[in-house]
């Protein structure tokens, strides 16, 4: 039947997009979404401008190597679902690959973004119970850039994740965190 083929054909070419947008082992949106996301949120102009959040996991590495890529597949799915409750409804929280994951929060005030990133953080320090029964533990590096009117995404993108190196680079072992307000 011609319906059953349309509503066929409609559901894999969806399925098709959705892969193409989200992170296969955490279902998080992927780098090519948040970008979408965030170039949406700065054309909305939001008056309190839109706020990134980058987040790289310190220790992770040692998780994979001592306890195998399975261990390491179930902390960062966990590590996800942290961020996912520490954040707002409205904030896309996506996986760019890796151990890195990044947060767009459209509204966000530069003055709160502190206290957000001191939840994520504490949401990524508490320690999680592999299947073998071993607890591991990781923190998180960050870096934000809040938007000022006429940013676009790449510049906002840019300046987050260059900021989560720098405190990364700055207190090495330890959890790091960079701000700085997008054209200001």
């Amino acid at each position: 039947m011609a319906v059953e083929d349309v509503t066929e054909a409609h559901a894999a070419a969806e399925e098709l997009r959705r892969a193409a947008l989200h992170d296969p082992l955490t279902g998080l949106p992927n780098r090519a979404l948040l970008a979408e996301r965030l170039r949406a949120a700065l054309a909305e102009d939001a008056p309190d401008g839109v706020t990134v959040v980058f987040i790289d996991l310190d220790g992770f590495k040692p998780v994979n190597d001592t306890h195998g890529h399975a261990a390491g597949d179930l902390l960062l799915r966990e590590v996800a679902a942290r961020l996912r409750e520490v954040v707002r409804e409205e904030d896309v929280v996506a996986r760019l690959g890796g151990d890195e994951f990044a947060i767009v929060c459209p509204g966000l005030l530069e003055a709160d973004a502190t206290g957000l990133v001191e939840r994520l953080q504490a949401a990524v320090a508490r320690p999680v119970r592999l299947a073998s029964g071993a607890d591991v533990r990781v923190s998180a590096s960050t870096g934000t850039a809040t938007s000022s009117p006429g940013d676009d995404a790449e510049r906002l993108l840019d300046e987050a994740d260059h900021r989560m190196y720098a405190a990364k680079r700055r207190r090495p072992g330890a959890r790091g965190t960079g701000a700085i307000k997008v054209g200001a």
